[in-house]
C-alpha cells in the first residue's frame, strides 16, 4: 500500500512539470507559424515601431509674457495735483521698445492735454491698460484743440479701462468744440478701445477720422465696451474710415454744441475719404440733446440691435445735402426707438433699408422721410404711440420713386398713420394700420404707383 501511494504521488509530480512543458512547446510551435505566414518588418517598419513606442515629450512653452511697465515707477504719482504726462508718456515709450504693457495704477493722474506740447502720443503696438479706479484728468486749458490720448498713424494699438475727464467746466476759452478723449486718426489700424469711460470733454469723448490732405483714413478699428457721456459735442465721431465696430457702448447727455449725438458718422468737407462698412451694434444712446445716431454723408453703414432712447431732436437721422450727396445704402435694423423727438429721419438719401425696428412713443412722427428718397424701404417695423404721424413721406425734390412701404404694424399714433405726399412708383403693402387718431392711410399727388392689401381699422379721419 505505502508503495503504490508514493508511486501515484511520483507520476502526479511528473505530470504537474509535464504539462507546463508541452505548453511552452506549443506556444513556441505556434509562434514559428506565425512568422511564416508574415513577411518579416522591414528597417522602415522597425524603426516606425521604435519610433511610436517611445514617449511624446511634452511641448514646452519658451514663449515669455510680455514685460509689463508701470507709470509709477517713472514717476507718474497719483492724486499729488502735479503734471503727470511725461512720466506716463515715458513708461509708454519704454514699453513700444520691448513690445510691453503699460499699467497705469488707480488714482488721478493730471494729463497736458496739448497736440504742441503734450497728450499721451501712442505708439504701435501699445497695449496701454488702466485700473478701474485710474483717473486720466485734463489739465483745463484754452485750446480749441486738445486729447489726451492721440493715436495718429498707428497700428495695433489697445486701450482700456480707466477713466478720462475733460474740462468742460473749467475750460478757459471759448472757441472750438474738439477738446476729445481718445482721438484715432490718419492711417491708424487694427486699434482696439475697451472699457474706457470718457465724459465731460470740450468736444467728443472719442473720435476717427481721417486725413484730408494726405488722404488717409483708419482701418478695423474697434471701441467697445466703453462710456461717452456729459461730453460738449458728441459721445463719439467718426468721419472717415472703413471697417469699424463700435459694439456695446452706451454714450449719454451729450449737449452743449451742435450736432450733440450720441453716434455721429459725418463725412467731412471735401468729402474725398471714404466712411462705409461701419456697424453700431448693441449700443445705448440716451438722453443726448441732438439724435442717438447719426448718417450724415455716410453711405454703406448699419445700426443694429440698439438701445436708442429720450434723445431731444431723434432716434436716428440719415441725411445728406442738395449740393453735397446724399446718404446711402445704409441699414437701421432690430433697434428700439423710444422717446426721441422723431423716431427716424431720412433726408436726402436713398436705397436705405430700414427694417424690423420697435418705433414708439416719439415726440414727433414715428419716421419721416422727405426729398430725394429714392428706393428707401420700410418694412416690418412696428411704429406706435407716436405722438404726430406714424410714417410720413413727401418725394420733395429729386429722386422720389421706388419707395417700399410693407408689412409694417402702424397703430395708435396721434396723427394720419401712414401719409404720402408727392412720390411716384410707391409700393404700400401688407402693412396694418390700426387705431390711429387721424386716418389710416392718405395719398397726394401719387402717380403710378401700387396700394393693396394692407388693413386699416379703427382710425379716424375718412379711410
Amino acid at each position: 500500500m505505502g508503495t503504490m501511494m508514493n508511486r501515484d504521488t511520483e507520476t502526479r509530480s511528473q505530470y504537474k512539470l509535464w504539462v507546463p512543458f508541452a505548453f511552452l512547446i506549443l506556444l513556441i510551435a505556434a509562434g514559428l507559424l506565425l512568422q511564416q505566414k508574415e513577411p518579416p518588418a522591414t528597417g522602415q517598419e522597425t524603426a516606425q515601431l521604435l519610433q511610436e513606442e517611445q514617449p511624446v515629450p511634452e511641448r514646452q512653452n519658451n514663449t515669455k509674457p510680455p514685460e509689463e511697465f508701470d507709470a509709477g515707477i517713472y514717476g507718474a504719482v497719483p492724486n499729488d495735483s502735479k503734471d503727470d504726462t511725461k512720466a506716463i508718456q515715458a513708461a509708454i515709450d519704454a514699453a513700444a521698445e520691448k513690445g510691453g504693457i503699460v499699467r497705469i495704477p488707480a488714482g488721478t493722474f493730471l494729463i497736458n492735454t496739448d497736440p504742441q506740447t503734450g497728450s499721451l502720443n501712442v505708439k504701435d503696438g501699445s497695449d496701454i491698460r488702466m485700473d478701474s479706479k485710474t483717473v486720466l484728468q485734463s489739465i483745463p486749458n484754452d485750446l480749441p484743440i486738445y486729447r489726451v490720448f492721440t493715436v495718429y498713424n498707428r497700428k495695433n494699438v489697445k486701450i482700456s479701462g480707466g477713466t478720462l475727464i475733460g474740462d468742460r467746466y473749467e475750460h478757459k476759452g471759448t472757441e472750438g468744440e474738439f477738446g476729445h478723449g481718445i482721438f484715432i486718426g490718419g492711417n491708424s489700424s487694427h486699434v482696439t478701445v475697451s472699457g474706457v469711460i470718457s465724459k465731460d470733454f470740450w468736444g467728443d469723448g472719442f473720435i476717427i477720422e481721417g486725413d484730408t490732405k494726405s488722404g488717409s483714413y483708419p482701418t478695423n478699428i474697434v471701441v467697445e465696451k466703453s462710456t461717452g457721456h456729459n461730453n460738449r459735442r458728441q459721445g463719439i465721431s467718426i468721419t472717415a474710415g472703413k471697417n469699424i465696430v463700435v459694439k456695446n457702448n452706451t454714450f449719454s447727455k451729450t449737449n452743449g454744441t451742435s450736432p450733440e449725438a450720441g453716434i455721429d458718422l459725418e463725412r467731412d468737407p471735401p468729402f474725398n475719404l471714404p466712411l462705409e462698412n461701419v456697424s453700431l451694434l448693441n449700443n445705448k444712446l440716451l438722453d443726448n440733446h441732438g439724435y442717438g445716431i447719426a448718417f450724415v454723408y455716410a453711405s454703406g453703414n448699419r445700426a443694429e440691435n440698439n438701445i436708442i432712447q429720450n434723445n431731444k431732436e431723434g432716434g436716428v437721422y440719415i441725411g445728406g445735402g442738395q449740393d453735397d450727396g446724399a446718404a446711402n445704402n445704409n441699414t437701421v435694423h432690430d433697434n428700439v426707438i423710444s422717446g426721441n423727438g422723431t423716431g427716424i429721419f431720412v433726408n436726402f438719401s436713398t436705397s436705405n433699408l430700414i427694417t424690423a425696428n420697435t418705433i414708439e412713443k416719439n415726440a414727433k412722427d414715428g419716421v419721416s422721410l422727405i426729398n430725394h428718397i429714392g428706393e428707401n424701404q420700410i418694412s416690418q417695423n412696428i411704429i406706435r404711440k407716436n405722438k404726430g404721424n406714424g410714417l410720413y413721406i413727401w418725394g420733395g425734390l429729386y429722386d422720389k420713386s421706388g419707395v417700399v412701404i410693407q408689412s409694417n404694424e402702424v397703430k395708435d399714433n396721434g396723427g394720419i398713420g401712414l401719409s404720402i405726399v408727392d412720390v411716384s412708383d410707391i409700393k404700400v403693402m401688407y402693412n396694418q394700420l390700426l387705431d390711429n387718431k387721424d386716418s389710416g392711410i392718405t395719398l397726394k399727388s401719387v402717380q403710378g404707383s401700387t396700394v393693396h392689401k394692407n388693413t386699416s381699422k379703427g382710425n379716424g379721419g375718412s379711410e
